[in-house]
């Protein structure tokens, strides 16, 4: 009777489990392994192998390189913010611009290309600033504020989500981010008619004016980020002439962020003079290790999915009894990120279980799959009431939570059934190219 439970029911009970932990109180973390280690026993694997599963996946390069990455990125947005540069940053563009509804927008951009927990409410007194000569309601710049802000995480590699979903795709960064980056032009075009087009637009920023000294100085503030840009493609770009040269010398996926990402955090430290003990106080911060804590139970939780048979399994009962896999593609994803809103989470939650449904053999409807599955996770991120920036947006604005959501629902909707028509379009071109 050892397959009297499908394998299927049992991963979704204990994904159920994970989700319901972390709604009752339990850290993510906590939760996800207390799911790898039930799902373990429950496939039947004896503590020693669940033991066994459980260190190997701690030590294996995937999960030590995406800890650094991660680490690193916190390091940054820490000392970005404390040290004034990313106030700086969002400044130096009010400057060269005119229109108060661009500016509003940019503000939250620009705030959202750097990564920081709760980062909307950074962004939110520089919003409410420049609309402030806009005929706009609090929920209306709640809205603005917190759409504009998560434009870029469906690719941008500095994202804890955005590399976790690399590292479990096992897929290179510029290749993911080529895919995924179509889903950011959505966004600002359902972001731009449903939030910007209804404000008034007869207001402007007299003030800002485009100079030659005005863009320098964006630019030179910009300098981080362009530093990892710039570092992801040179760096790729050796990496193919050194496959080129020999296929044998193992170059990890993720080293051009890593490089990225320390080149960034010197000019940081350099530019605004950051002390060792400020540098040192930013990279032991106790989020930090709350945020590594998650990712190696994500990593734990994928290794018990496959060492205990439950990928293949799944895979095997889907042919069985005619289940489409791509309906469970877009489902999980989004129930998680609807739960748990926050896109780690999603993607370390459902991931792991998905990935296996996506079709094998081609590199384009792999990816196809891939960027669909996260669009999904994201939207249901993007709606969930337990979203921290949505939280502390709504929060500064004093805004009404239903008429705020009144902006980002058809928002989303629209980024949705675009994305949709946008995976079938691509999928049904590229099987008429390759037949």
């Amino acid at each position: 009777m050892e397959h009297a439970v499908p394998i299927l029911i049992k991963v979704i009970i204990i994904f159920a489990g994970i989700l319901l932990l972390n709604r009752f109180g339990a850290h993510l973390a906590v939760s996800l392994l207390a799911g790898s280690l039930s799902l373990g026993l429950w496939m039947g694997l004896t503590p020693i192998k669940l033991s066994t599963c459980l260190y190997k996946s701690v030590i294996d390069h995937q999960t030590i390189s995406l800890a650094v990455i991660v680490w690193l990125i916190m390091v940054m947005s820490d000392i970005m913010g404390k040290s004034g540069h990313m106030k700086r940053l969002v400044i130096s563009f009010t400057r060269i611009a005119k229109d108060a509804r661009i500016v509003g927008t940019v503000m939250s951009a620009l705030i959202g290309l750097l990564p920081m927990p709760g980062g909307a409410l950074f962004s939110a007194p520089m919003v409410d600033e420049s609309l402030s000569m806009v005929k706009a309601t609090p929920e209306h710049k709640t809205a603005l504020n917190y759409w504009f802000r998560h434009i870029w995480e469906y690719w941008w590699p500095l994202y804890p989500g955005v590399i976790l979903a690399i590292a479990l795709l096992d897929v290179e960064t510029w290749r993911y981010m080529l895919f995924a980056a179509p889903m950011t032009l959505l966004s600002i075009g359902a972001g731009y008619y449903f939030i910007i087009k209804p404000m008034d637009k007869s207001s402007s920023n007299m003030e800002g004016r485009i100079t030659m000294q005005g863009v320098k100085a964006f630019i030179y503030e910009m300098m981080p980020i362009i530093i990892i840009v710039l570092s992801i493609v040179v760096i790729t770009g050796l990496i193919s002439l050194i496959h080129m040269i020999s296929e044998n010398i193992p170059v990890p996926s993720l080293t051009p962020v890593v490089i990225g990402l320390v080149a960034a955090i010197i000019w940081v430290c350099r530019t605004n003079r950051i002390a060792p003990s400020g540098l040192l106080k930013s990279t032991l911060g106790r989020s930090n290790l709350t945020m590594l804590f998650l990712i190696v139970s994500i990593m734990l939780f994928k290794g018990v999915m496959t060492n205990s048979g439950a990928v293949t399994g799944i895979r095997d009962e889907l042919i069985t009894y005619g289940i489409p896999p791509l309906l469970l593609i877009i489902i999980m994803p989004f129930f998680s990120g609807l739960i748990l809103g926050i896109a780690v989470g999603f993607v370390g939650a459902s991931f792991p279980l998905v990935i296996p449904l996506f079709p094998a053999g081609d590199t384009y409807i792999f990816f196809s799959y891939a960027v669909l599955a996260y669009t999904f996770g994201y939207m249901g991120m993007m709606l969930s009431p337990v979203h921290l920036c949505f939280a502390v947006t709504r929060d500064y604005f004093k805004a009404n939570i239903g008429g705020s959501y009144s902006f980002i629902i058809k928002s989303s909707i629209a980024v949705l059934i675009l994305g949709c028509v946008l995976f079938m379009i691509s999928t049904f071109l590229h099987g008429l190219a390759a037949g």
